[in-house]
């Protein structure tokens, strides 16, 4: 039985009229790191409905040329729109979450600038932060076969964080006893369209942290009796919020 062909998002507008070319970035990336040669055949996506199967026909070390030798449908995304405002924490970590969410099938990332957030790579340009968060949800989409890239916003503090929040807006809190996220997902009478997770920093959301999020109407809710690290419960109410809403098929 053949390997599945490896899937590759390519910039819009990469194929033309059937044919593909690709900039020194993916020609590295192909010939040097993954060894591919001409004759190979690999699955290009440019984040529409539809994927091309492509055949190389070309390979330096400036570019690549294909041909597409067949269509077809892009992978199923979710249809409940999550976003996961994901307070700065340690890079390795902030990393982590981008990865795993990712996976999951989150749909956005915005980075939040809480009271409490850790200041990342202090030699790491804005840009070059960006460049690299941008490369991690890439990766991480290709391994697990989404069928878009997520998006990852520049980061932004938590107050207008909040104010850019137009869905379901649940905030968790390790000091939220009397409603967990879970048994919250379980009174939903109806699935909605577009949900806002947000998750605080090691050390937690500030008192005017919460009372502001409780002020623009965020739901709080906690995650049980343990305290879990910032990077476990973004992962771990990901999951549940795309699980309880019927997006991770039947994991029964």
């Amino acid at each position: 039985m053949a390997e599945p062909l490896r899937r590759f998002f390519v910039p819009r507008g990469s194929v033309r009229a059937r044919n593909v070319t690709l900039g020194p970035e993916m020609a590295h990336r192909l010939g040097r790191v993954l060894r591919l040669k001409r004759g190979d055949r690999l699955i290009l996506a440019e984040g529409g409905p539809r994927d091309y199967e492509a055949q190389i026909t070309g390979i330096t070390g400036h570019a690549v040329t294909a041909v597409v030798v067949a269509e077809r449908n892009m992978p199923p995304e979710p249809e409940v729109t999550l976003s996961l405002y994901q307070s700065l924490i340690r890079a390795n970590r902030f990393d982590l979450v981008l990865e795993k969410g990712t996976e999951l099938g989150v749909a956005s990332f915005v980075p939040v600038i809480a009271a409490r957030s850790q200041q990342q790579g202090n030699d790491e340009t804005g840009a070059a932060r960006s460049e690299r968060w941008q490369r991690l949800v890439t990766e991480a989409a290709e391994q697990c076969g989404r069928g878009r890239l997520p998006v990852v916003e520049a980061p932004l503090e938590f107050e207008s964080a909040l104010g850019k929040a137009r869905g379901l807006k649940l905030m968790l809190w390790e000091g939220e006893r009397a409603q967990s996220l879970a048994g919250y997902l379980r009174t939903l009478e109806r699935r909605p369209r577009a949900l806002d997770l947000f998750i605080g920093p090691e050390g937690g959301f500030e008192p005017a942290e919460v009372q502001l999020a409780r002020d623009e109407g965020a739901i709080l809710l906690g995650l049980g009796p343990r305290i879990l690290r910032s990077e476990t419960a973004a992962i771990v109410a990901s999951a549940l919020v795309l699980g309880a809403l019927g997006e991770l098929g039947d994991l029964g």
